[in-house]
């Protein structure tokens, strides 16, 4: 039996990650879990996560998103304490992360690895704007990657493209509540900004893109373990995605593909 770093080594290879990509890593971890069990491996979530880790230490840079939505409740957000609500891989990641963990009260990430300590520490107003790590992330055309989910439970990086291309179907919204940084000071009423979906009187705006993984599945632009399947692990460059987004916005195509309205 392969040990399990083995094991993981080679699952995020088979999902076209190499050692010293730049990644965001979206993650259900249930099905992983399940089949490591029935293989009788000994082990806690943290073992995954260090084994992930460890891939990645030499070269690479590891984005784990750690997101939570309390805040646009008016509820208060700890950059220490609040927990991630994508997932117990992602919430081991955080806790692990301790200082690396960004500063947006609701679209924060764990970042391990080759990042400037300034984009850690950058107080980003916007969660998909020019100063967000969804930009950094582009800008090094670096890779999404999704353990067992649909796109429509994981590729938040299609909101950064319709923010970047001003699509009709959101618009900017401002969310108000307290905030304490790592270092327990606290920031009363911290405005934070997020492009979110249009409700109006007459209709509401639900975000639906599978349509959208629908053409890439179609393109064969994920590497996938499983081809063009949403189980496993799959990956795939951002300036990819950008264009596929970009040629169905540009094409007035939004509609039935990355939204639909009710």
């Amino acid at each position: 039996m392969m040990t399990l770093k083995s094991l993981i080594f080679e699952k995020l290879k088979n999902g076209g990650l190499n050692k010293n990509d730049v990644v965001m890593l979206h993650s259900n971890i249930g099905p992983l879990f399940k089949f490591l069990k029935k293989q009788k491996y000994n082990f806690e979530v943290k073992d995954i996560a260090e084994c992930i880790m460890e891939y990645f230490s030499s070269n690479g840079t590891l984005i784990i998103p750690t997101f939570n939505f309390e805040f646009c409740k008016g509820k208060s957000f700890s950059l220490k304490n609040t927990p991630s609500k994508m997932g117990v891989l992602s919430e081991e990641f955080r806790i692990i992360s301790q200082k690396n963990r960004t500063w947006h009260p609701v679209y924060s990430f764990s970042i391990f690895g080759k990042i400037p300590k300034r984009q850690i520490e950058n107080r980003n107003y916007s969660a998909f704007g020019k100063d967000s790590v969804f930009q950094w992330l582009f800008e090094r055309n670096g890779k999404i990657a999704v353990l067992d989910l649909p796109d429509q439970n994981s590729m938040t990086f299609y909101h950064y493209v319709e923010q970047k291309l001003n699509v009709e179907w959101r618009f900017h919204k401002n969310f108000n509540a307290d905030y304490i940084d790592f270092d327990n000071k606290l920031f009363k009423n911290l405005k934070a900004s997020i492009f979110v979906r249009k409700i109006e009187k007459n209709f509401e705006i639900l975000t639906d893109v599978n349509g959208m993984q629908k053409i890439l599945f179609a393109k064969d632009l994920y590497i996938s373990e499983k081809n063009n399947s949403t189980q496993g692990l799959r990956s795939i460059r951002t300036k990819e995605i950008f264009k596929e987004v970009e040629t169905v916005i540009k094409n007035n195509l939004g509609e039935g593909t990355l939204y639909k309205k009710i």
